[in-house]
Order: C-alpha cells, then structure tokens, then sequence
C-alpha cells in the first residue's frame, strides 16, 4: 500500500504518479443518419476502431472499455461493453457501463480520466453509440413495441408518467416560455439560432442537414409545442462516437502537438427531471459546472475559443450560453443575431452545426462535441476551421437541464 502524506490541513498529498495530465489521444465518429433499422454495437465498433487509429496508439495498450445506453425508445442489450470486447478482442483492466442521460458519455470519460491521472493504466476508450425506434415503425409494429413506451414514459417519474409523457419537448417548452416572458426574447430572436447553426453545418460534411434556411422558414414550420417550431428541435439521429484518453506523455509519444484535458466541472440540481420548485427559467446546474471548470482550468469564459454547447431546443441553446458565463442574462439571442457566436466572434460555439443540424443521437452527443473541439484544436477543421484556437469548451447535459458537466479542453 502506498504511503500518504498529510499537508496542515490535514488533506492528503497526492504522490507524484497520482497527477499526471490527461490527453485526448484519438477522435472517431460514425456518419450520422435517420435509420429505419440499426444494430448500436455495429456503430460502436465503427467508432472505436475509428477512435485507436486516430490515436496512433496500439489496440493492445488500451486497458478501459466504457460505454453507454444505445437509446430509450430500443431494446437495450446487456454486457454491451463486454460483447464489444469480444468482438474486438480486447481484454482491459477497466470496464462498464455509464448512464446518465446526457452526461453518460462524460461521466464515463470522467472515470477513465481519473484512473490514467492516478497511474493505474496508460490508455483508456470511451464509446457512445444511439439508435432510436423510428415512430413510422412504432406505429405500425405497435404491439410489438409496448415494453419500450413503457420504458421510455418510465423516464419521467411516477407523477408526469402518467399523463402518458413520451418526450421532454413539453418541459422545454414551458421554461422557453418563461425565459422568454422574463427577458423579452422575441421568437424572431430565438429563431436566429436555427439559421446560424445550419450555416455552420453547411460546412461540416457530416452534418445531418445542411441546406440554408431563413428565420422565415423557422417560424412557418410546424409549431411542436408553443413557442418550439419544429425547426428549433433537434432532429432523431443515429450515430455512434468514441474517444481515446491517454496519459499527456503516452500521447506525446506519437503526435508532436496534443490535445490536454485542464478542466472539469460537474453539477446535478435535487430535482428528477425538471425543478419541482424554484425558477424554470435558470439551469443553476450549468452555471456551477462552468464555475468548476473554469476555476480549475484557471481560465474564464472569454478565454475560450470554440464551445460545442448540448442544445436539443434553440431556446434551452441559447440560455446555456448564458449559464456559462459568455453572455448576459437575456443577451444570447442578440448576440447569436449579431455574429458574436461565429468565428471571429467572441466565441465560435456549435461550429460542428450543433445538435440541430449535426444530428443528435443523444448517448453519442457528448463525444460528438469532443471530436469537433479536438478537430478545431488540431486545425482540421476545413471550411469550418476557427483560426488560432488553443483552447476550447464542451458541454453536455442530462434532464430538462437539471444535470450538467463542463470540460475544458487545451491544445499541448
């Protein structure tokens, strides 16, 4: 056993080998598409082997295997992760399975991070990969589906489940309405966002959609859930992600210039799915996690160059951006409006399309959001790129917003 020092305080001192700096060694990522019929663990595999190459690193030195949920409207498998290893061949000294909505994935890459820093493996992957039942099936093959409604209505507690609640569409859009009411928002200002984020996508290449449209267009499109149009609603898309973390000197190894993990923030409110009490139009959970992060990166929120922002309504988007510190409250529209979120802007957020243009398969979006901060960090962004980026920041929430986690991401 390891002996432990005490400081006056009488907290610990971490030996040396428990404070080595993380790096994210290798990025992959499946297409993203609208499928009728998936298998997650085909996507998963796609990704991770993606993931290895990019990382240059061995498949033999990968010690941790950690995964996610594949979706709630699907049959969920078990012993995933160790399916996976099977296939691949891949005996680790870590593995498991991480839910948590949103922050799955994050969680996840949490936990392997902590155990590279503490010196018990090198290597590590992390894998996201989603599929949901299509709703044309689910109408059609409905008795054969029942057990996943109930599954998926199971989400939303023993109270709002029983109002047959499949969807969160409906809580996002009460706290938009309030957001809206309390600040003075217009709808045209809310309706920007879906137009700046399709003229980011137009020039990524895996974006789902990627056709320009106009705030007109927005506003005329079906209206889902007052004020939510269904252009200012993430698309169903499936889609698998993974990442590779490797202690900073294992990495550096094999790339000249690496990507460090430098800060972690991470926030849940005391509420299951949406607040039962207090103000609907804050997600106190962003703020705190931002607050961490950034305090423990030692950087503020107008250091930051690019920031994939987990938006899957255009309303919740844009008040994240508030709660994380890069604009005022009520100010985000304005500045979306004014070109303060593109590049050369104050911040170039969502530069990948966001998930309302990228897509959204939700376990996977988290990991999907690293690869676009690390593709920027690294310059190999294309048509998107945002120039001199040295530091970025991804964010990923579980809830109507009510879980939060904020990572900063630096280049070497």
């Amino acid at each position: 056993m390891r002996e432990v020092e005490f400081d006056g305080s009488g907290c610990f001192v971490k030996p040396e080998c428990f404070m080595r700096n993380v790096a994210i060694a290798g990025i992959g990522m499946t297409d993203l598409e609208v499928l009728d019929n998936a298998y997650p663990a085909d996507l998963a595999v796609q990704a991770i082997v993606a993931a290895i190459e990019d990382s240059r690193l061995e498949k033999k030195e990968i010690d941790a295997l950690f995964g996610t949920p594949t979706g709630y409207m699907v049959d969920h498998h078990k012993f995933e992760c160790q399916r996976i290893a099977e296939y691949l061949r891949m005996p680790v000294r870590s593995t498991g399975e991480f839910d948590c909505g949103g922050t799955s994935a994050l969680t996840a890459l949490r936990h392997v991070a902590l155990e590279i820093a503490a010196g018990r493996i090198d290597a590590g992957i992390v894998y996201a990969a989603h599929w949901e039942l299509p709703p044309a099936r689910l109408r059609v093959e409905h008795a054969d589906w029942q057990h996943l409604i109930r599954l998926a209505n199971a989400v939303y507690g023993s109270y709002d489940s029983r109002y047959g609640v499949l969807s969160p569409l409906q809580y996002y859009a009460m706290c938009q309405q309030r957001y809206m009411f309390e600040t003075g928002v217009t709808a045209e200002q809310v309706a920007s966002l879906p137009v700046v984020l399709r003229d980011n996508a137009s020039r990524n290449p895996r974006a789902v959609y990627r056709e320009p449209i106009t705030v007109e267009e927005v506003l005329a499109s079906p209206m889902l859930s007052p004020p939510i149009h269904l252009l200012e609603s993430c698309p169903m898309s499936a889609g698998g992600a993974a990442v590779v973390l490797a202690s900073e000197e294992r990495a550096g190894q094999v790339r000249d210039e690496v990507t460090v993990l430098t800060g972690y923030g991470e926030a849940h409110d005391d509420s299951h799915f949406m607040p039962a009490l207090g103000d609907m139009s804050r997600f106190p959970s962003v703020e705190r996690s931002a607050s961490e992060a950034f305090e423990s990166a030692g950087v503020k929120p107008a250091d930051i160059d690019v920031a994939e922002v987990y938006g899957a309504f255009a309303g919740a988007e844009l008040m994240c951006y508030e709660e994380l510190g890069f604009f005022g409250r009520g100010e985000a529209p304005a500045a979306v409006e004014s070109g303060r979120t593109r590049a050369g802007g104050d911040v170039a957020i969502n530069t990948s399309g966001g998930r309302l243009s990228l897509g959204h398969p939700a376990f996977a979006t988290a990991l999907l959001e690293i690869f676009e901060v690390v593709t920027q960090l690294r310059g190999e962004a294309g048509e998107r790129q945002v120039p001199d980026t040295g530091r970025g920041l991804v964010h990923a929430e579980h809830g109507m917003v009510n879980g939060s986690i904020v990572l900063i991401i630096e280049r070497s």
